[in-house]
This record gives structure tokens, sequence and C-alpha cells, in this order.
């Protein structure tokens, strides 16, 4: 640990400084703080990115009387400062911004001013504390969120095998509707232990196989290289790793969620869909893919006393998501769905100038919440449900990404209100939703007709 180098400088001329706050400036390698001294100037004191280094920080915030460190949200550099400060040891609340709102005058950019101009925007109230789960509750989110990337790695993982099998000039993706089921791995699986009989590898087929054996000998008639043989191996390896990646994920997920209080002791309510549904026929389906090994929706239900399963397009494997990054169903860092609306940018913002309303462009969103509300809007796009005929409409009056963004908008108000209030998902259904449209739509054509001094009637 080196010497920290100290700037002294002068009262800020650009407005109050609140003397119990610090702005820090953070980078891969030099960390720049802004501390208030005591005759209304501030200290910027320089120092490394080393643990030492970052426990000097937070003893220095101490003895100077700050309670609360501004920084911004730099890769994952801040992310070691935040919790050293957090900790019961010095107790300083951090405070993350972010970077986007933090912009300072073109041309006096420098590492020494970048930290005071934090400091200064956040004294007078122009800069908002960024949402961060409880301490506690990160392992769970951290644990998710690598799952997530263990699926979409293994999804590359299975590109790699489809094209090692278009080299073989073996078609088996036109013979199965998926590569990863239970008839293509087990044809895979062959190959790579020097089977490359097509009718014995047609043989290995799943008796729910509805294609014919001559369709599988055809596909699987191909030119079995040694070098692609092998490298289809190693694939198959990989593939195989990767899966025994997740269940160890699932079983750390699992504790995680063991961890929590138990809220609801009652039996999960059965969904609309469920229902009907006598359990005769629940072997014979096809198990959903990336699932977890153990039932999350109970679990779930169990932990927090509210069925995000329940809501039309919400999977399990989404509901867990929205469980790990918002750090459970507690909605009270948003006053209302608004806010929280806002927060995972699903609604446009303001620009107006000179009192017109001018067009606003889409603001790109890389939270993990919103990006699991689009892609729940996607899969009901085309369901029988209220939300699904909104969305339809939507799409229909203006394109498809607008559409999406309004049917995870609406997902996003049911969420809040279920998480907030301890509701429960009804789905109205297509008709009665469509039943209201026209209604709201009839009773807009009559206040235009009276306007108008006119009189609608209906046609018999």
């Amino acid at each position: 640990m080196k010497e920290s180098k100290t700037n002294s400088r002068p009262k800020n001329k650009l407005g109050y400084i609140d003397p119990t706050v610090a702005g820090i400036d953070i980078g891969s390698k030099l960390i720049h703080v802004s501390i208030p001294n005591k005759d209304g100037g501030v200290n910027v004191i320089e120092y490394e990115t080393t643990t030492p280094d970052l426990l000097k920080i937070a003893k220095d915030l101490k003895k100077a009387g700050v309670t609360k460190g501004v920084m911004e949200a730099t890769g994952v550099y801040w992310i070691p400062l935040f919790e050293t400060l957090e900790s019961k040891e010095f107790s300083i609340q951090p405070i993350l911004v972010d970077a986007k709102s933090v912009k300072n005058v073109p041309g006096r950019k420098t590492d020494v001013i970048d930290c005071q101009w934090i400091q200064t925007l956040y004294s007078n109230g122009l800069l908002r504390a960024a949402f961060r789960p409880a301490r506690d509750r990160l392992p769970l989110r951290e644990y998710v969120r690598a799952r997530n990337s263990l699926i979409r790695d293994r999804q590359k993982v299975l590109n790699k095998i489809e094209k090692a099998l278009q080299l073989m000039n073996v078609k088996l993706s036109t013979a199965v509707a998926d590569i990863a089921g239970l008839s293509g791995m087990a044809i895979i699986r062959a190959i790579v232990a020097g089977k490359t009989d097509p009718k014995h590898l047609a043989s290995l087929r799943h008796k729910s196989c509805k294609k014919q054996p001559k369709v599988f000998i055809n596909a699987l008639t191909g030119h079995y290289r040694p070098h692609l043989v092998f490298i289809l191996k190693l694939e198959l390896d990989q593939y195989d790793y990767l899966y025994e990646q997740l269940n160890q994920l699932d079983e750390q997920i699992l504790n995680e969620l063991e961890k929590l209080p138990t809220v609801m002791d009652e039996p999960l309510p059965l969904r609309d869909k469920d229902k009907g549904d006598d359990g005769r026929y629940k072997t014979a389906r096809k198990p959903k893919k990336n699932q977890c090994t153990f039932d999350i929706r109970t679990k779930l239900w169990e932990k927090s006393g509210v069925d995000l399963g329940s809501i039309v397009g919400i999977s399990d494997l989404s509901s867990l998501t929205i469980f790990a990054e918002l750090g459970g169903t507690d909605m009270r860092s948003w006053a209302s769905e608004k806010e929280f609306s806002s927060w995972l940018r699903l609604c446009p913002g303001n620009n107006i100038s000179g009192g017109k309303r001018r067009k606003c462009k889409h603001r790109a969103s890389v939270n993990a919440v919103s990006q699991t509300l689009r892609m729940s809007a996607v899969s009901c796009k085309n369901s029988k449900s209220g939300i699904g005929s909104f969305i339809r409409r939507i799409c229909g009056r203006t394109d498809k990404p607008k559409g999406i963004k309004a049917g995870a908008h609406r997902l996003a108000i049911i969420l809040y209100q279920m998480c907030k209030y301890g509701a429960t998902y009804v789905e109205k259904g297509e008709a009665r939703r469509n039943r209201e449209h026209d209604k709201r739509i009839r009773k807009s054509l009559e206040k235009r007709a009276k306007e108008l001094g006119l009189k609608l009637v209906l046609a018999e």
C-alpha cells in the first residue's frame, strides 16, 4: 500500500456541500475520494484499489465524520468498496448512482474533479440512489445470475455440436425437434462411442418420435470422419460439464432459499390452467428445458406468500429470477407502481420543450427484471388471456416491439400489486377484456358525439 496523495481544494463555488457526504471516483487502479474538511473546503485523496487501501478509505471517512459515501457504477470495481463501507465495522452508508446521471462539463473531466462533482450533485439533491437488495439476499441473486449465464453457455455448446454434425452431413436436426432431447442425445452419445451404422442409430430414437425410421436413417447417413467425431466428443463433454454445474448451482440456490424464513404454511393455490388437470397425463408431458431440480413455485410460495407463477406468461424460472433480483417481494423501495415501471424503463420518459411534448427515444435497459418481463410478454402474446389480447391490440396499432413493451408494463403493474398488497392474480380472459375494451370505445364515442351536438344510435 503506497502513501495516499492529498490535494486540498477550496470551498466549492457550485453549491452546498453536505459535510457528511464524500464523493468517490472509482477506477481499475486508482480511487479518488473528496472528503469535506473543517474549513468548508474538501480534501481530494488518491488511493489504490487493494484491500488495505479500501480499509484505509473507510477509516479516513469515519475519522472525518462522513456518514455517506457516494460513488458511480463503474463496471464491478465499485462492489468491493461498497461492501467495505457497509460492513458493521464502519457502518458508512454507501450510495450507488447511475453513471449517466453524473456528467461533467466537456473539457474539464479529471478524476479529481469527478469525485467533487459527484459530491456536489448529491449534496444538492440532484442524484438518486440506485436499488440494491439487502446484503443477505445478494448470494441468491449471484447464484441465479450465474445459472442464467450457464444456460446461455450451454446453448452455445449445443450450437457447436450442431455445427460438428453438419460438417459430417448428419441432419439430426431435421429428424428431431431438439437435438438436446432424449432421442437426440442418445444418438449423439452413440456416435461419440464409435457407432456409425444409420440403422442402429435410428433404433435409438425414443418411442414417442412420430417420424418414420426411414427419415432417421437418411438423416443419419453421413461422413463420420475421426477428427470430426473427436471434436463432437469434446463439445459433448463440455455440455455434460455445464449440466453438472447447473445441478450444483441448483443445490446452492435451494440452500439460500431454505435460509429465508417461512411465511406461508398453506398449500399452494391452484392456477386457472391447473384446475382442470387431474394429473393423469403429467408424466407423459415433455419436461421443460433448463428447469431446476426442485419445485421453484412451491418454495417461493412458502418464502414469500406470493404466487408469481400464477401470472400468465411468467414461468417458474422467471419467478425465481424476479425474486432474486428484487431480493424478495418487498416493494418499499418504490412508492408506486409508476415509479416501479419507471425503474424498469417500461414507460416513456418526459421530453417537453416550449410546452410541447417531443418524441422520446426508447431508453435502453439491462435490468434483468425488465428483460424477464419482456420475455414473459412475448410468451403470452398468442395466449387466450386478457394480457395476450391487450398485446395483440397494441401490436396491431403500432408495431411488435412497442406491443411487447406495453405488455411487459402491464405485467410489471400486476407484479407490483401482488407483491405490495398480497393480491391474488385472477385471469379475466380474452372475451371479458375485449368487452371492457369495446365498452370504453363506446363511452368515448358517446362523449365525442355529445360535444359535436350529435346522438349516437346503436344499430339493430
